[in-house]
């Protein structure tokens, strides 16, 4: 296997349902650098985070648990489901699997030249005039999103807690007072997952492997199980890979509903974005986070491919389980594909299992971009939200970890005031990290990739223009299909208000900026020197 996807072994030998060919040959586009010279920028931060706290299998599982396909694509089935079914769901998954890994191979060589968190990027790939807001939009336009996405992991776990009471006893959960048990779940949720990052932090590089693990034997257990305890007609492979059915939708482009449909996918695998927070906490980052981006979206890849498929050929009519709001249509296609109470609830437990550790992931990402943005001064009170105790042997920024918890329960009472509202905060987690990426990017094409000159990782030749080219046009067009309702007519309850949060966002990042950026916000510290030159150690 090539260097830049060598994994673990004992992970590797858990993932042998994957050819080493699917790795091999998709990463044949990515090079480490072979002009025998390496120029990676080196900062100047005090060290305060530990340097060892997360090795190379444990980033590859961090972004695996991120962008866990079986909780993600459980969680937003409906999406799909109204939007074509089968071949939305299966193929939707395929190509944005596909365009998301490109996504990662551009962010990856940014940051192996530049490894820091994403502003820090911005910073030293903009021109100089337009260094400092380009730093902060995308700084805060990740941390907003970090925030919302991990929110929307938490929360959708709830949903699935209740969901799961409720096909239990029916009776238990009272519709009127379903969205009170829902965020009381959430909350319950965000405090546990919030309290492994403050007080068992030493054990978030096993959950982080444990994770890979958990998610990869949870799909095989699933789809045996479903196969097995299925009590009626299985559809055929053809069904389950391009059966297409919008009417659901009310959209009468099928085109269209289809493309509206990569909301469920978006939502899902969006989450590697979120790694390059971690920097300052991997022994080498100018290679570790590249490779475990890229990486952990190829297992995401072909292991949600796997998980999908013997759903689709399985599943009941889609009438069947849309419009239950107590049940999430997931859970109704376990109780009505195998009628056993018993199997059902086994196997939400397996999806459940894996909300442990997207959850735990979400706030240690979220909590360092806190860090990463507080050290250049660009939240109020920064002091605080850097500090880590230098006497503690839980090298963790805790006040960050608590603003970061804090934010989800705010948002979390969101759900009580206005559904709608809350679902466009979420989904305005997507735009906030689609166009956080999207900025380095940019900025990487403006200078002709020149920028990248001595970048340990990154992509051969001139195929770097293309995945470049390619990637930002997948995060604008992912940008809008996110801002689309997935049903029509629209309400003012089913109205996709992601749109307008993400505005209101912009106005309210470029307010701070005026009003204590203009102030207080500091370019990332850079070495005074050349960057430095390391031997370069070949493909």
């Amino acid at each position: 296997m090539p260097e830049y996807v060598r994994i673990p072994q004992s992970l590797r030998d858990n993932l042998k349902f994957i050819p080493d060919s699917v790795f091999s040959n998709l990463q044949t586009i990515i090079n480490e650098e072979d002009d025998g010279v390496e120029e990676v920028e080196r900062f100047l931060y005090e060290q305060q985070l530990d340097r060892s706290f997360l090795s190379k299998g444990s980033i590859i599982g961090l972004g695996f648990g991120l962008m866990s396909p079986v909780l993600g694509m459980s969680t937003t089935m409906s999406i799909g489901l109204l939007n074509g079914g089968p071949l939305t769901i299966v193929m939707g998954f395929l190509i944005c699997g596909f365009a998301t890994w490109l996504c990662s191979l551009s962010l990856g060589e940014i940051v192996s030249k530049f490894p820091i968190e994403l502003h820090g990027s911005s910073a030293l790939l903009a021109p100089k005039k337009v260094k400092l807001i380009c730093s902060w939009y995308t700084g805060w336009l990740m941390l907003l999103g970090n925030w919302t996405m991990s929110t929307s992991i938490t929360f959708a776990g709830a949903q699935l807690v209740i969901s799961l009471i409720a096909v239990t006893n029916d009776n238990l959960i009272n519709e009127e007072h379903l969205v009170l048990y829902t965020v009381f779940v959430f909350y319950l949720i965000v405090t546990i997952v919030g309290m492994v990052n403050l007080y068992f932090s030493r054990f978030i590089e096993s959950v982080n492997k444990v994770c890979v693990y958990w998610i990869l034997y949870a799909i095989i257990f699933i789809d045996i199980l479903l196969l097995l305890f299925h009590s009626g007609h299985y559809r055929s492979l053809k069904y389950g890979l391009t059966h297409f059915d919008n009417t659901f939708s009310g959209y009468s482009s099928s085109a269209f509903s289809f493309m509206i449909g990569f909301q469920q996918s978006n939502f899902t695998l969006q989450g590697f974005s979120m790694l390059p927070a971690l920097a300052d906490e991997v022994k080498e980052p100018e290679r570790d986070i590249p490779r475990g981006m890229s990486t952990a979206v190829i297992i995401s890849g072909v292991a949600g491919l796997v998980f999908l498929i013997p759903i689709m050929l399985i599943i009941p009519e889609t009438s069947t389980i849309l419009n239950n709001p107590k049940v999430m249509p997931i859970v109704l296609i376990f109780t009505q594909s195998t009628h056993s109470m018993f199997v059902s609830f086994f196997l939400v437990l397996m999806i459940l299992g894996n909300l442990l550790f997207s959850g735990i992931g979400s706030i240690t990402t979220s909590s360092r971009a806190v860090y990463s943005m507080s050290r250049d001064k660009a939240l109020p009170y920064s002091d605080l939200w850097a500090y880590v105790d230098p006497a503690s042997q839980s090298k963790v920024p805790k006040y960050s970890i608590l603003l970061t918890m804090g934010i989800s329960y705010i948002l979390g009472l969101l759900a009580l005031v206005s559904t709608a509202a809350f679902n466009a905060f979420i989904g305005a987690a997507v735009l906030c990290l689609c166009s956080a990426t999207c900025i380095p990017i940019i900025l990487v094409v403006i200078s002709r990739r020149r920028a990248l000159r001595g970048s340990p990782i990154k992509v051969r030749y001139r195929l770097g223009w293309i995945v470049n080219f390619v990637s930002v046009a997948w995060l604008v067009f992912t940008m809008f299909i996110i801002s689309v309702p997935p049903q029509v007519p629209v309400t003012s309850t089913s109205m996709n208000y992601a749109s307008a949060v993400f505005v209101l966002f912009i106005i309210g990042i470029t307010f701070l900026y005026y009003f204590w950026g203009t102030h207080n916000f500091k370019a990332p510290l850079v070495s005074e020197d050349k960057p430095i030159e390391l031997e370069s150690s070949g493909s």
